[in-house]
């Protein structure tokens, strides 16, 4: 009984310390994240990206993933966005709490947006759009925005119309989302003369010898303006 006693006082003992010993270390990441944030706010940014990258290596919690991020905003406003790509990329990986990862891989496909194609951003969002995933209304409108970009109308409007009856998304996701429906619109309007004009010609107005050649023209690149 006693040795049993005096092991329910140590398992106690030590977990008590090792509670102290991680509060010390948060509150540790906390003063040298706010420091790093001082230092960037001052112009002195060699310091705060040294101090942002020991805290995104050494930190405790959450810190690191938030010591990237910072990174990752530092890098776009330096006209890095590669750069900034791959710390918000890092950060992702650096946490698994879903707030905090799901943004850091929506940065990282904004900083990234000119490079990537649609499939490319609809691959990496999809998985963003879960009902309960806590960003998933601008991942799907980054995913429509995508589409619309390169002329995927039918996918664009899709998730387009969700978005405008999705009465949990934001106000402003919703108007976008109607907004960016009137312009499917318009440029569906736009598209249908030119395909009417690019359609092959009857047996009648076509000469025998010139039948075989047709317009191998897609019908959606007549979207394009």
């Amino acid at each position: 009984m006693l040795g049993g006693a005096l092991a329910i006082i140590a398992a106690a003992a030590g977990y008590q310390g090792w509670q102290s010993w991680s509060m010390a270390r948060r509150e540790a990441s906390s003063e040298a994240f706010f420091q790093a944030l001082r230092a960037a706010d001052e112009g002195q940014l060699v310091l705060a990206g040294a101090g942002l990258e020991t805290l995104a290596e050494n930190g405790a919690g959450s810190y690191p993933a938030l010591a990237l991020m910072e990174r990752g905003i530092v890098a776009l406003d330096q006209g890095d966005p590669e750069a900034a790509a791959s710390f918000f990329e890092r950060a992702a990986h650096q946490t698994s709490e879903p707030i905090l990862h799901d943004l850091a891989e929506l940065k990282a496909v904004w900083a990234r947006w000119d490079a990537l194609s649609f499939s490319e951003i609809d691959i990496r969002l999809s998985s963003l759009t879960g009902d309960t995933r806590p960003y998933r209304f601008l991942a799907r409108e980054a995913i429509a925005a995508a589409a619309l970009r390169d002329d995927q109308l039918d996918r664009a409007r899709e998730h387009y119309q969700f978005l405008s009856f999705a009465f949990e998304a934001p106000d402003g996701v919703r108007r976008r989302a109607q907004e960016a429906l009137a312009l499917i619109d318009q440029r569906e309007a736009l598209a249908g003369p030119a395909r009417s004009e690019s359609a092959p010609a009857t047996d009648d107005a076509v000469p025998a010898q010139s039948q075989t050649e047709t317009d191998d023209t897609e019908t959606g690149e007549a979207g394009h303006e």
